[in-house]
């Protein structure tokens, strides 16, 4: 059956099961097919970028100091060139076949696009790349490389996936450190982690991977340093970066119990006071807290391919 056939048999059939009129129906299904988000590959838009040539627009102010664009028939509107090649580098894992769709256009502006999970703003301004917050929509950066939300939307990925976060950025940072020890605590990015990991009752497991991808597990403690006065010191340091995560996660969990004000399902009093780590602070027990849905693979296992992590390699 050919594509018109099908799509006659498709407004036929919604017709009978509505009895609405044959044209209204058609002309309902074509406006929906039309919103529907257009996709291509990666090596498309290069091709537009190798072979079309420059565009002459009005930026309302001295071109000379706007990028060199081309008009894109993919993205509908000019897009330098240089942004497309910072795209290209920043999909350079997925390849030439990577299929995008475009999300949103403003001509001019920026136009944001998806590629799998990821979402990327290009600014049409000048020859620049942003990796957006995975979440559909949402403008805000992604805090580094290693998160896959802004802080406003870490709450809502999966434990598994935020355990995931903090191993990937914790090994990214400790080369950054070098062997200045106390660089590794007091960061802001991981308490954007312990927040969003206080937030959906998983502190202790993404405590736990934080602290001892960051530092050295305790078991590996006797086996990193030559002394004991060296293994002392590390322990004093993990012990004390503990103590302030555990600080961190409880003036959050505070915070969200006076936000709330009550048990978002029997409304009953929350516990502003003590705190239970394994229950997000919207519950006032673990009875109120409903079965965890099933992870879908996105949420729970999406990782940066091993080519783009760094390695892993002790501070001392």
């Amino acid at each position: 059956m050919t594509r018109d056939k099908k799509r006659k048999a498709a407004i036929r059939e919604t017709q009978v099961q509505t009895g609405r009129r044959y044209t209204q129906v058609a002309r309902e299904m074509a406006a929906a097919t039309d919103r529907e988000p257009k996709g291509f590959l990666l090596s498309q838009l290069l091709t537009e970028c190798a072979t079309v040539a420059p565009a002459d627009v009005d930026w309302g102010y001295d071109s000379e100091l706007a990028p060199e664009v081309f008009h894109s028939r993919l993205l509908g509107g000019a897009v330098p060139y240089g942004t497309v090649l910072e795209l290209a580098g920043s999909l350079a894992q997925e390849g030439r076949s990577a299929r995008l769709t475009l999300e949103s256009m403003s001509p001019l502006e920026e136009a944001v696009v998806v590629c799998g999970n990821r979402r990327f703003q290009l600014v049409l301004t000048q020859d620049m790349v942003r990796e957006l917050c995975q979440t559909s929509a949402c403008r805000n950066d992604q805090p580094g490389w290693a998160f896959l939300q802004c802080s406003s939307h870490l709450p809502d990925c999966s434990g598994d996936a935020l355990v995931s976060m903090t191993e990937e950025w914790a090994y990214s940072f400790k080369p950054d450190a070098g062997r200045d020890v106390d660089r590794l605590e007091g960061s802001a990015e991981a308490d954007l982690l312990i927040k969003a990991a206080t937030a959906n009752g998983t502190y202790e497991r993404v405590s736990k991977a934080l602290l001892d991808s960051l530092f050295v597990a305790p078991e590996a403690l006797d086996d990193m340093f030559w002394s004991e006065e060296e293994t002392l010191a590390m322990q004093h340091t993990i012990e004390r970066e503990r103590l302030r995560l555990h600080n961190v996660a409880r003036a959050e969990a505070r915070r969200l119990g006076k936000v709330f004000g009550a048990c978002v399902t029997c409304g009953g009093r929350l516990n502003t006071y003590g705190w239970d780590p394994g229950v997000p602070p919207r519950f006032c027990s673990a009875n109120c807290v409903p079965p965890a849905p099933s992870s879908s693979p996105e949420s729970a296992t999406t990782e940066r391919p091993a080519s783009q992590r760094p390695a892993e390699e002790p501070v001392w």
